[in-house]
């Protein structure tokens, strides 16, 4: 059974408006989502990817949790200067807007 204590930590950092990240060394991804499942933490990040990460111990953090893993860590880090719907729109209008050509370029089959 996990971590009752851990378990409350990490609803209330999911439950924030801000962007969460996971940071691993010099990498990080954007998580989507969390669950918790005994010591492991299993993130779905914005790649459409899942990552399985099986700790050993944990630590709160002001701006999230860090995570040790064969004793490395990673953290669950709380971004608060992009909040999530903020980044969610950027990412939905990039995708949704199509191509509007430049009235000054020529068509490309112009020579």
């Amino acid at each position: 059974m996990p971590d009752f204590y851990l378990a409350q930590r990490l609803k209330k950092l999911c439950e924030t408006p801000c962007t969460l990240l996971w940071l691993e060394g010099s990498k990080h991804e954007r998580v989507l989502s969390v669950r918790l499942q005994e010591s492991k933490l299993i993130l779905n990040l914005s790649d459409q990817t899942s990552r399985v990460v099986v700790f050993e111990r944990y630590s709160v953090t002001a701006v999230g949790l860090q995570f040790w893993s064969q004793g490395r860590p990673g953290v669950l880090f709380r971004w608060e200067q992009v909040p999530r719907e903020v980044w969610d729109s950027r990412k939905s209008t990039a995708l949704k807007m199509p191509h509007v050509p430049n009235p000054d370029e020529p068509p490309p089959t112009a020579a």
